[in-house]
C-alpha cells in the first residue's frame, strides 16, 4: 500500500476518528485506526464494540486532487501516537506499508516509521440486511437529537433509558428521550416511510453523529437492519447497535387538563435560571423555585444558607387560567431544556401540583418538553 494524501484533511479525519476508538477494549486492534487505500481513494475506519465510522476520501473534492493512490492495500495502525504524528508534520504526506507489521509516513524530508498490524484482523463491517430505510436532512436530524439527546438516563439500572427512541411514522421522525424524572420529544419530516416503527438508539451513538461534520443541504440515508442501524450521508457511514428491551410508552405521559399556561421570552428566562443555579449548588438537585407574585409576573428564586440567595422578576407576555403558581425544579434540567429551544418566546404549562410541567415553544407543538417538579 502506497498513497499521498493532502496533510490537513488527513489529519483532521484521524482526529475524528481517534476519539471513537477505544483504549480499554478486550480487543486491542480496536485501539487503531484501519487505513485502506484503493483505485477509488482512501478509506479509513474506526470503532468500538457499539459504533463504527468510516470515511471516505476521494481523489479528487471540488475538483482539486487530495489523494494520488500509488499503491492498493490497507494496514491497521494505533490512532494515538499516529494522531500525534501527524499534527506536527509540515507537509502532504504519503503512507506505505509492505509488510502489514509497520507504516511508513514521509512529509517532506521527515521520515517515521510507526508500527502497524494486519488489516485482516480489524472487525469487518457488518453486510447488513437492509429492513427497511428512510431519508432526512441532516441539519434537521442533528437538531432533533440534540433536543432530546440530554434528557437520556446516566444511569444504567435501566440501559433502555440511556438511548433515545426513534419512531418512523407516517414521514414523520419522533425521537424521545426519558430518565424518568424529565422527557424530551421532537419530530421532523422526513421521506420514504412505510408503515411505524421504532427502535432504541445508545445516546454515545448519537453523539457520534452530531460530531459528524457534513454540510447543512446533506442528506442522511437511515437503515435498519436486525440489531442495527446505519447513517450514510456523503462519504460517511456511522455503524451503530441498537438497545433492546421495551421502551415505556411516554405518550401517556404528557398530561392534560392545564391549570396555568404562561408565555414569556426565552433568553431572558434562561439567563435568569442560570442565575439562580449559582446559589443552588448545596441542593442535591439544584432548586430553583419558581412563583408568581402578581398576574402577570413570574418570580425566580433561590436559597443557600452557605452562600446567600437570589431572586429576580420578570414579566409574562401571556397569561392563560388561573394565575397561580409556586413549585421547584431542578435548575439543571431546566436549562437544559430551555437552551435548545430557538423560538423567541417559550410557553409553560402547569397542570396541578407535582404534575410535570410542559415547555414548549411558542407556536411549535413538534417539539415537547416535560419537567417533574421536586418536593420540598
Amino acid at each position: 500500500m502506497r498513497f499521498t494524501i493532502n496533510n490537513s484533511l488527513f489529519t483532521k479525519i484521524v482526529s475524528e476518528l481517534h476519539k471513537l476508538c477505544s483504549n480499554k477494549t478486550l480487543l486491542p486492534i480496536l485501539s487503531g485506526i484501519k487505513i485502506e487505500a484503493n483505485k477509488d481513494g482512501a478509506v479509513l475506519t474506526g470503532g468500538n464494540s457499539e459504533v463504527f465510522i468510516e470515511k471516505k476520501i476521494p481523489l479528487q473534492i471540488n475538483g482539486e486532487t487530495v489523494v494520488e493512490v500509488h499503491e492498493a492495500g490497507s494496514v491497521v495502525v494505533l490512532s494515538k501516537h499516529f494522531m500525534n504524528l501527524l499534527k506536527k508534520l509540515p507537509d502532504d504526506i504519503e503512507i506505505s506499508s509492505d509488510n502489514m507489521q509497520s507504516v511508513l509516513i514521509r512529509s517532506g524530508d521527515i521520515i517515521t516509521r510507526l508500527n502497524g498490524l494486519a488489516a485482516v484482523e480489524y472487525p469487518k463491517l457488518p453486510e447488513i440486511k437492509i429492513l427497511y430505510s428512510v431519508e432526512a436532512d441532516f441539519s434537521s436530524l442533528r437538531e432533533v437529537v440534540k433536543q432530546t439527546i440530554f434528557a437520556v438516563s446516566k444511569s444504567e439500572a435501566k440501559p433502555v433509558l440511556t438511548g433515545v427512541k426513534m419512531e418512523f411514522e407516517k414521514n414523520k421522525l419522533i425521537c424521545t428521550a426519558t430518565d424518568s424524572h424529565r422527557l424530551s420529544r421532537s419530530e421532523i419530516r422526513i421521506t420514504n416511510s412505510e408503515g411505524s416503527h421504532s427502535f432504541v438508539v445508545p445516546s454515545k451513538s448519537l453523539m457520534e453523529l452530531l460530531h459528524l461534520k457534513e454540510s447543512g443541504f446533506a442528506t442522511v440515508h437511515i437503515s435498519i437492519a436486525k440489531n442495527m442501524i446505519v447513517f450514510s450521508t456523503g462519504n460517511t457511514i456511522l455503524y451503530s447497535v441498537l438497545i433492546e428491551g421495551n421502551y415505556p410508552n411516554t405518550k401517556s405521559l404528557i398530561p392534560t387538563g392545564i391549570v396555568t399556561k404562561m408565555t414569556l421570552n426565552t433568553k431572558a428566562l434562561i439567563a435568569g435560571i442560570d442565575r439562580a443555579c449559582v446559589f443552588s449548588e448545596e441542593w442535591k438537585h439544584n432548586n430553583v423555585h419558581l412563583s408568581m407574585i402578581e398576574t402577570n409576573v413570574l418570580k425566580i428564586a433561590t436559597l443557600s444558607t452557605g452562600i446567600g440567595m437570589i431572586e429576580e422578576k420578570q414579566r409574562l407576555s401571556r397569561v392563560e387560567g388561573i394565575p397561580a403558581i409556586d413549585m421547584t425544579f431542578d435548575g439543571r434540567f431546566l436549562l437544559e431544556a430551555l437552551k435548545e429551544i430557538q423560538e423567541e418566546q417559550v410557553t409553560i404549562s402547569f397542570c396541578g401540583l407535582m404534575k410535570p410541567a410542559v415547555i414548549e415553544p411558542e407556536g411549535n407543538s413538534s417539539y415537547v418538553q416535560l419537567i417533574s417538579p421536586l418536593r420540598t
